[in-house]
């Protein structure tokens, strides 16, 4: 346990940058490495890293997207030519089978449950979880808020 704690913190180190001045595996295998110390190495600059740098694990999945489009297009009635930034839910959501759906399903199979329409058939689809309203002033110089129309939140529903 005792030696599995400095190879953890200096796994930690590494991983946050701390590393910088350690020098290369690779160069002392095969034996490139310069006869300076490592200390007097100037270190290669590290590009830092930004909570939106980071990409979704799939670019096709359930998320908050957003469009850039004048009020008038909304399609809302209003005459306004203001520019704002639509959020709406977008991307694919996996089908997870739950202890009901497969219970359903055999209850369905054995005609124990009547047989859904066509309507009755269908996976779960990205919804907004949370909205947010959007104020904006019109052509004529007056404002105007639409109560819930932006989304704020998503989620897989159904």
């Amino acid at each position: 346990m005792r030696s599995l704690l400095p190879l953890l913190f200096l796994l930690l180190c590494v991983q946050r940058g701390y590393g910088h001045a350690l020098p290369s595996l690779l160069d002392h295998a095969v034996g490139g490495a310069d006869s300076a110390s490592p200390d007097q190495q100037e270190p290669a600059p590290r590009p830092r890293r930004s909570s939106s740098d980071t990409a979704p694990a799939s670019a096709s999945a359930c998320g908050l997207r957003s469009v850039q489009l004048q009020v008038r297009d909304l399609g809302l009635g209003y005459d306004a030519d203001e520019t704002v930034l639509f959020k709406y839910c977008g991307g694919a959501c996996e089908r997870v089978r739950s202890n009901h759906d497969l219970t359903r399903a055999h209850l369905l199979l054995g005609g124990v449950l009547p047989r859904p329409g066509p309507s009755g058939v269908g996976g779960p689809c990205c919804r907004p979880t949370h909205h947010e309203d959007l104020a904006f002033l019109d052509n004529a110089h007056r404002w105007h808020k639409v109560e819930k129309l932006l989304a704020a939140g998503c989620s897989c529903v159904g």
